[in-house]
């Protein structure tokens, strides 16, 4: 008799194995979905990628070449994380109707302006030049636009703006083009510098923004949906831990480092990734450590201009996290 009930528990385990995917083991949850622009934030990100890929199977992590392409996803729901330029946090915030979080800084200031010549010496040798740049009401245009207030240039009559899709574009652009002159984010810029001797760095936006804004200059932010953030709580503390981790990893590992963001075509040479990364400024800041930096900087978009970071700044719960 006690045979013949083991066997009917047995047969009732292997039925339950085939209905819900196992006896005592609970359903599998899915993948958190993360995006990213492949770039600094990519290259933060990218020992967790890696592990993701040959260890575990916890995230579906996707790099994108423009902010634009991460936005709809972010308002329609598709994505729990994602990692952008940190006014579009703010103008995401407005635009959901407080329907994503402040997850942390990971990226600080990147931005330059880089020539195929040799015509800007300053800042006023700007005035009435063409700047290529992508980012089109995102982090760069609102930063140099600032930067270029400060030093008395006007952005709309004293240059012209040209907007192309993408870094890249910019970068095979500047590199094919004498005398053209770019706004780039590392690592474009240290890719365009390998590619022809006659590019060269000729302004460094972020010590221009400390210089007359006496703050970091926060570029990149990480945010993540307000439903993912308060009802998968232990999957997100998960997530931030990975992350810093994976910070950690690129910052003190150069050498596997590049080999990664070449394999994850963020950038396309081993060598020129080396040089790049330590200058990516990547970074992990929690939600608490980052919020003051990032609240003096939207103050600083709000009073240039407000459309930049959605009409107004964001209030306390954006930067609030449930326990």
């Amino acid at each position: 008799m006690k045979g013949y009930l083991r066997k009917i528990i047995a047969l009732s385990c292997v039925l339950s194995l085939v209905a819900i995917g196992g006896c005592t083991k609970q359903a599998s949850t899915k993948p958190v979905t993360v995006a990213a622009l492949s770039g600094p934030t990519g290259i933060g990100m990218i020992k967790l990628m890696s592990d993701q890929d040959n260890i575990s199977k916890n995230y579906d992590i996707s790099l994108y070449q423009s902010p634009d392409e991460i936005v709809g996803k972010v308002v329609s729901g598709e994505v729990d994380i994602a990692c952008v330029p940190s006014n579009m946090g703010a103008v995401l915030y407005n635009k959901t109707d407080g329907g994503v979080k402040l997850l942390g800084v990971n990226t600080l200031g990147v931005l330059y302006i880089v020539e195929n010549g040799d015509s800007i010496k300053s800042i006023e040798d700007l005035k009435g030049k063409t700047i290529l740049s992508s980012g089109k009401d995102s982090t760069p245009e609102f930063v140099l636009n600032q930067v270029l207030r400060a030093n008395d240039i006007d952005p709309i009559e004293d240059v012209t703006v040209e907007f192309m899709g993408n870094h890249a574009d910019i970068a095979s652009k500047l590199v094919a083009e004498e005398g053209s002159i770019a706004l780039l984010p590392q690592p474009f810029v240290t890719t365009v510098l390998a590619k022809n001797e006659n590019i060269k760095v000729a302004l460094d936006i972020n010590q221009m923004w400390q210089a007359t804004e006496q703050v970091d200059l926060p570029m990149g932010i990480i945010i993540g949906s307000k439903s993912f953030v308060e009802e998968q709580p232990k999957q997100l503390k998960a997530f931030l831990k990975s992350y810093e981790e994976s910070v950690e990893f690129v910052t003190n590992n150069l050498e596997e480092a590049a080999k990664l963001a070449v394999a994850y075509a963020i950038i396309p040479d081993a060598e020129i990734a080396k040089k790049a990364i330590p200058a990516c400024n990547i970074v992990y800041r929690n939600g608490v450590d980052s919020k003051d930096m990032l609240s003096k900087f939207y103050e600083i978009l709000a009073e240039a201009n407000p459309k930049s970071i959605g009409g107004k700044l964001p209030d306390e719960n954006f930067y609030t996290i449930p326990n």
